[in-house]
């Protein structure tokens, strides 16, 4: 393609998105509405995300949409119903243990494009998977919401509601993306997967579930970009490792008057919790820290999440049970951090005289360097797959910006992020690097799991653009045939 075309195309592609900007805000507000928190289940939400592939994109689209008349079928993305199976994921690696069901209401939605241009001939040995994650963490409107939690509202350029940042508006971004481009005909030359996923939020089994769905039309041989367009307006380049578990610790009941007499198993629990802190100090000093964390102040973070316990104010309490979350660095087993876990509420335990069971539900997440040649934030030198990949999303975020004054030719940062999400599935731990790249890039949102967590729309609207831009970039375009 010469620089001139390529010019001309960008252009194209940027008024094709600020054209749809209108109608992927609607939708936005439509999904942020449906509560899809692992309670209430992503069903709702999943269905709404397929009807929309399959009118859009899938063998329901509108072909003259873009004022085109084809003289054959159609091209379009091939758009499922991909549902979650335990007995297929539960002994894989990556798995996290659930104490729930998966039924046919949990699924994810794959719509999947095979490329190759127009004369039936192989093309580019590139390909690109869109994914993203459409449960949320729960939202009470008494936590001190200023609006009803699933009752978006538009605000300042900013949309508000639960689910808006994290990470609804990036699932919104990734698909109207390629929506925008099929609008004035144009479809990827090579393979494009689009995929939406469930339980990030607590276990990534979606992910693992999806996992060989979303790559299997790609081969050895190609060389597959992964995007999760993630609340981080960066590029990610490692992630940390997290675990769940629950604990229910058992004292002895009494009468207040002989509180002595008895073991309060809340107190008891605070005190378990307490030693857990001075291990989580032990895995963020220096000597313990990863080369990728340096600089980041404090990243390894142990959670109280949730307690319960006792059933009287004038009772000692004979049991509680809390549930938390413990962080860990790349590189550090599971069956490792679960050994520190055990070993130090146990002796915290005998040493109050307290009963202790400890159990593990939700996560078990391994931690994983995405980007391995940017560790230090910048490239080890070498050309790769990861360079190229990082230097066409900067090219295709600096271009889409550039009407932002403050953002014009800057640059995304590249660093860790101190949390977990998906893209580990993706990552060299479960994918050869030499074939399959990934990181999180996604809009600018603020008070994610918080109160009145909202995304720019602004922001929003570059993210789109930029995953348009890049589709061209890393997969190219072509006209659809019409006469």
């Amino acid at each position: 393609m010469s620089a001139a075309h390529e010019l001309v195309l960008s252009d194209e592609i940027i008024s094709a998105v600020d054209a749809i900007q209108g109608e992927a805000t609607e939708f936005l507000k439509t999904i942020v509405a449906i509560d899809s928190t692992l309670d209430k289940g992503e069903e709702e939400v999943q269905t709404t995300i397929l009807k929309l592939l399959q009118e859009t994109l899938g063998s329901g689209a509108d072909v003259e949409a873009s004022g085109a008349k084809s003289n054959t079928q159609p091209k379009c993305f091939d758009v499922e119903r991909i549902p979650v199976i335990l007995d297929k994921i539960k002994d894989k690696r990556g798995f996290s243990p659930v104490d729930w069901n998966y039924d046919e209401s949990k699924f994810n939605v794959v719509a999947s494009y095979q490329g190759g241009s127009s004369d039936g001939s192989e093309g580019s040995n590139k390909a690109l998977l869109l994914q993203g994650h459409v449960d949320v963490v729960p939202a009470n409107e008494s936590d001190g919401w200023t609006h009803p939690p699933f009752s978006p509202i538009i605000k300042d350029g900013r949309m508000y509601g639960r689910g808006s940042g994290d990470m609804k508006a990036g699932v919104v971004a990734m698909i109207y993306a390629v929506i925008a481009l099929r609008r004035i005909g144009y479809l990827p030359r090579t393979n494009l997967t689009i995929c939406t996923v469930i339980e990030e939020e607590c276990t990534g089994n979606g992910a693992l579930a999806a996992n060989h769905t979303s790559l299997l039309p790609f081969s050895d041989t190609t060389k597959t970009a992964v995007i999760i367009p993630e609340p981080f307006n960066f590029i990610v380049n490692a992630q940390m490792g997290v675990l769940w578990f629950n604990a229910k610790i058992t004292g002895k009941p009494c009468h207040v008057l002989q509180t002595s007499a008895g073991s309060n198993a809340i107190e008891g629990a605070f005190s378990l919790f307490a030693a857990l802190k001075v291990l989580e100090e032990k895995y963020n000093e220096p000597s313990n820290r990863h080369a990728v964390y340096e600089g980041i102040d404090h990243p390894v973070n142990f959670n109280l999440g949730k307690i319960e316990g006792g059933n009287w104010a004038s009772s000692v309490p004979s049991s509680c049970r809390f549930e938390a979350r413990v962080g860990f660095w790349p590189g550090i087993k599971i069956e490792d951090v679960k050994r520190d876990i055990e070993s130090t509420l146990n002796d915290e335990a005998n040493k109050l005289g307290l009963g202790l069971e400890i159990a593990y539900r939700g996560f078990q997440a391994d931690g994983a360097i995405l980007l391995p040649d940017f560790v230090g934030g910048e490239a080890s030198g070498k050309k790769s797959l990861q360079t190229d990949f990082v230097d066409s999303l900067q090219k295709c975020y600096k271009t889409a910006s550039a009407g932002d004054e403050s953002n014009a030719g800057r640059n995304l940062l590249v660093k860790p992020i101190t949390c977990t999400c998906d893209a580990r599935f993706y990552s060299n731990l479960y994918q050869n690097s030499d074939n399959v790249v990934v990181t999180c890039f996604g809009p600018v949102s603020d008070s994610i799991h918080g109160v009145d967590e909202s995304v720019s729309l602004k922001s929003f609207r570059d993210c789109m653009v930029t995953i348009a831009l890049f589709i061209n970039e890393w997969c190219g375009l072509e006209k659809e045939e019409t006469q």
